[in-house]
């Protein structure tokens, strides 16, 4: 890009969630590029007069503040990224996408219907934390703070593009967040994925759902390996990390009534969990109670049912965190992410 000095520049526009080629010229500034910087910049791009799109296509807000917007890509498939503020805590988490799609065809996500039409690159995903860094600021949100690879797709299945992106918002010259507040998670197509993905600046989260291999089956029918082998595949992927600090985990489950809920599917979850938590620092297991998709007969769990299986598993010495749904009015909230489908000059894509 012409000396540091320009790079730098540049990096310094995006985490502001403002796009180097469109800073006011304004010598005040400590980022903006000359005239003469940006004809160099949209040759290296290809005489694009934009790096970040010019802004989301659709923007819905629920009543609880959490923000869903549509990013157009450059071949017309879109994708959903969502906000998600926190006063309480000065911060707002950015969930993005990694996939156009899914296939891992997951009963109780509505992204698993759409299939999967292609994965993100890593420049396509960190869009989308530019883009929300952008909207946060003029709508008064409290600074993104948090990524978390929970949108629509699965990282496991997009190592390339999940890696690039992970190792841009780390890199303390780049999008400069910290690696902690980076979370990556995925349902563990297989176990060597988990190494893959415990060698990126990132936390970790295993979409599990179920220890028992023929209700895990059930939820996650492209489950090729049992959950021991996952789980043990997880375990090295930990101890690889050489900073006990860095082995904290989550480890997801989306809880449904009469499917996953009841004392013996928490006894199972506790017991199967110790071999991880001998290796990692901190254990959490993420309690996500389903949201309705009206898909397959499927039914939330009663509160009286959260409380009562979250109460099981701490008594049993786990840490537990109920997760609050947020943004389900606007289907912004977990595992309600999906576009739709058309024809579009004889190819399907999302729109």
């Amino acid at each position: 890009m012409g000396g540091l000095g320009k790079a730098k520049s540049v990096w310094l526009s995006l985490r502001k969630g403002l796009d180097p080629l469109h800073v006011p010229l304004d010598p005040s500034n400590d980022f903006v590029l000359s005239l003469r910087a940006r004809t160099h910049l949209r040759q290296l791009i290809g005489g694009s007069d934009r790096i970040v799109p010019v802004s989301p296509e659709v923007v819905t807000e629920s009543s609880c503040g959490t923000t869903k917007f549509l990013t157009e890509l450059g071949d017309g498939n879109k994708v959903e990224t969502v906000l998600i503020p926190s006063a309480k805590h000065d911060r707002t988490t950015v969930c993005v996408s990694t996939q156009v799609g899914c296939d891992r065809g997951c009963r109780f996500c509505a992204t698993a219907k759409m299939g999967i039409i292609r994965s993100l690159t890593g420049s396509e995903i960190i869009t989308q934390v530019i883009q929300s860094i952008a909207i946060a600021s003029s709508t008064g949100m409290s600074p993104c703070r948090n990524v978390v690879f929970m949108g629509m797709g699965d990282a496991g299945m997009n190592l390339q593009g999940v890696s690039d992106a992970s190792l841009a918002l780390s890199d303390p010259s780049r999008m400069g967040f910290s690696a902690s507040k980076v979370t990556i998670s995925t349902v563990g197509p297989s176990p060597s994925s988990f190494m893959e993905l415990a060698s990126l600046p990132c936390s970790l989260a295993w979409s599990l759902h179920s220890p028992i291999d023929p209700v895990r089956r059930l939820l996650v029918p492209s489950t090729k390996h049992t959950t021991v082998e996952l789980r043990d595949g997880l375990v090295e992927a930990l101890k690889s990390r050489e900073s006990v600090r860095t082995r904290a985990i989550m480890i997801a489950c989306t809880l449904l009534k009469g499917v996953n809920d009841g004392d013996n599917d928490a006894d199972e979850l506790a017991e199967f969990i110790k071999p991880i938590v001998e290796v990692a620092k901190k254990v959490v297991i993420d309690i996500i109670p389903y949201n309705d998709i009206g898909f397959g007969g499927l039914v939330p769990p009663d509160e009286e049912d959260v409380r009562r299986f979250t109460k099981r598993l701490k008594d049993k010495g786990c840490f537990v965190a109920v997760r609050k749904s947020r943004g389900e009015e606007d289907n912004s909230a977990c595992g309600m992410l999906a576009t739709e489908r058309v024809k579009k000059k004889g190819d399907e894509r999302a729109v």
